[in-house]
């Protein structure tokens, strides 16, 4: 069984709304006691500390409400919830959930956890992360990689909640019953208790929507020691000659499109958004390109970093990853007295962070100026390649290498190379 925190406190909701698929078999208790079920629909409300829940005019107080359904077939659905908090397509969703949801307030906000089991979370991630439009063997594919990312469980972000998982980009996908199908099922299924391995432990499996056609090595973003099966590859059947660490070299590739699995010589851009999972927006993944103000600019710097910034003077790309992505971003901004001054901040998730308000979607970019009459910038132009931080799984990669007929073991040994499959349960 798993614990997904589905609503967390930063999301500040004081108030959702849980519809029953069938009020006659749930079981509800409400601090521990017993309650009958006397409608369909429940609206639950944080009230300092505690809960308040009103059904069919009737309202009570307390701290905890967990629902529990023992059919798997039934559900509930639970409104708003978020998807993709923290990143540039945040939007708020309905989810179905099955077996057991528990609702309690933490710092004043709601918070709603789903406990499953483990094998049907997975079905549910295969087609939050992409659609059932994809192919069996990629489904399979994206199926083994969440199950080990999630069995090594390396990261534990949320421990201190009380849940394994959030439902979000944070840590996997997971919007319940809403897209599963009997394609999803049956990649859970096929792929039963099987997980990468990497000498005697789980491979730490993380993955992005996009490398942008090169691979990035583990130890450039994050902290901890290389992982061997997480390393800089071309995400290609082909050997490029290029070095991304090199500026040269990155800008050349950035301004390209080479024939990479991610990219439109295995799955057209136009093709792409059937592919992509529900809250993806449909757009340019392999190569695009985005422009901001410098007054934006400024103000997400400020707000990022805290800095007495009134203007960006430069913004230098110092040091890159094997993808292209930015290890070292210099800045050179004028302060509120007008003085020239420069600081840099390191790692892809900080550079991405900074250079955009919602989240820039890939920091592998080069960075052009448009100059003012003051000579000082008055936009600034990202050419970007990828989405997402570019290490292990490229899930449009994966994509790419199923249209073209690969199996799931195939698409899975060339993101994670020196792995193995093993099944454990």
């Amino acid at each position: 069984m798993l614990r997904v925190g589905i609503t967390l406190p930063e999301d500040g909701r004081k108030r959702s709304v849980v519809t029953l698929s069938d009020p006659d078999s749930v079981q509800i208790e409400f601090d521990g006691m017993p309650i009958e079920a006397t409608g369909r629909l429940f609206t639950v409300s944080a009230a300092g500390q505690g809960l308040t829940v009103e059904v069919d005019g009737h309202h009570c107080e307390g701290r905890m409400l967990r629902l529990q359904y023992d059919d798997p077939g039934n559900f509930y659905t639970l409104d708003p919830v978020i998807a993709g908090r923290g990143f540039h397509w945040a939007k708020d969703i309905s989810v179905k959930l099955p077996h057991i949801l528990e609702i309690t307030v933490v710092d004043g906000s709601i918070m709603a956890v789903n406990e499953l089991p483990l094998e049907t979370y997975l079905a549910c991630v295969a087609t939050s992360e992409m659609s059932s439009a994809c192919p069996p063997s990629y489904l399979e594919a994206q199926t083994l990689v969440a199950r080990s990312w999630m069995l090594a469980n390396v990261e534990q972000k949320h421990v201190r909640l009380g849940f394994d998982v959030c439902n979000d980009d944070c840590c996997q996908r997971y919007q319940g019953f809403n897209n599963i199908t009997e394609q999803s099922l049956r990649a859970a299924e096929n792929t039963r208790g099987q997980v990468l391995m990497y000498g005697s432990a789980i491979c730490d499996a993380r993955y992005s929507k996009s490398c942008g056609g090169i691979m990035e090595s583990f130890e450039n973003l994050w902290e901890g020691r290389a992982l061997p099966y997480m390393k800089t590859l071309p995400d290609s059947p082909h050997v490029f000659d290029v070095d991304l660490t090199r500026e040269s070299d990155a800008e050349d590739w950035i301004r390209s499109v080479p024939e990479c699995y991610c990219g439109p010589a295995f799955i057209p851009e136009k093709d792409l958004k059937k592919y992509l999972g529900h809250v993806d927006e449909a757009g340019e993944y392999f190569r695009w390109t985005l422009s901001i103000s410098n007054a934006e600019l400024s103000a997400n710097i400020r707000d990022k970093l805290g800095l007495d910034l009134q203007a960006v003077r430069a913004l230098q790309t110092r040091r890159r990853g094997g993808s292209g992505r930015l290890l070292e971003l210099g800045i050179l901004y004028i302060d509120g007295q007008g003085r020239d001054m420069e600081t840099a901040v390191y790692k892809d998730y900080e550079a991405r962070r900074v250079l955009h308000p919602k989240f820039l979607y890939s920091s592998a970019v080069i960075i052009e100026s448009e100059r003012g009459e003051s000579g000082i910038p008055e936009r600034f132009r990202y050419r970007g390649a990828g989405w997402g931080h570019g290490a292990g799984l490229c899930q449009i990669g994966g994509l790419g290498m199923s249209l073209a007929g690969k199996d799931s073991p195939s698409i899975v040994m060339h993101y994670y190379p020196g792995s193995r499959l093993e099944k454990i349960y």
